[in-house]
C-alpha cells in the first residue's frame, strides 16, 4: 500500500526532471550532435552543428569540413570506458588561426561525415564503443582564446573489425 502512494509522486518528480533537461536543451544556442554508421568495415561519424543564435558561429574546420583527422578530436572509449589509442595522422602545428574555423550562419545547421576507422585503435573482432565530442566553437574569430563548448550527447555503437 505504501508503494502505491509513492509511485505517482516518483513519476511526477521524474517527469519534472525530464522537462527541465528538455528546457535546457531547447534554450541552447549551439548544439552538436553525433551519429555513427558502421558499414563496409568503417566507422563514419556524422557531426551536425546547429546554430540557433542570431549571429554566425565558427567551428573547427577539420571536423566541420574535413575528411580525415590530424589529431585526437573525438574521445572514443571501449566498453570498459578506457580511451582507444589515437593511431591517425598527427600534424604538428601552431595555435589555430581564424582560417582554421568554419562559419555556421544563424538559424542553420551544418553537417560533415568523417571516416575515423584509421584514426583510432579499434580492437579486432566485435566491440562495443562510445564516442564523445566536446563541441568547441567561437562566437568571434577575432577572439581565438574565447572558445565555448557545447558537448554532444555521447553515442554508443558496435563495430566489427
Amino acid at each position: 500500500m505504501h508503494v502505491k502512494r509513492i509511485l505517482p509522486l516518483l513519476f511526477l518528480t521524474l517527469g519534472g526532471l525530464v522537462s527541465a533537461v528538455g528546457a535546457v536543451e531547447k534554450d541552447a544556442t549551439v548544439r552538436h550532435q553525433l551519429e555513427v554508421e558502421t558499414t563496409e568495415g568503417k566507422v563514419r561519424v556524422r557531426l551536425t552543428v546547429e546554430n540557433h543564435g542570431e549571429s554566425t558561429i565558427y567551428v573547427p574546420r577539420e571536423v566541420a569540413a574535413g575528411d580525415e583527422l590530424t589529431g585526437r578530436r573525438f574521445e572514443v572509449l571501449d566498453k570498459a570506458g578506457k580511451p582507444l589509442d589515437y593511431t591517425g595522422m598527427m600534424v604538428k602545428r601552431g595555435a589555430l588561426t581564424a582560417q582554421d574555423y568554419h562559419p555556421v550562419a544563424p538559424h542553420t545547421m551544418h553537417m560533415n561525415t568523417i571516416d575515423i576507422t584509421p584514426a583510432y585503435a579499434f580492437k579486432k573482432g566485435k566491440g562495443s564503443y562510445e564516442i564523445r565530442y566536446d563541441g568547441p566553437w567561437l562566437a568571434d574569430v577575432g577572439k581565438l582564446d574565447a572558445v565555448t563548448h557545447s558537448p554532444a550527447v555521447p553515442v554508443r555503437f558496435s563495430f566489427s573489425r
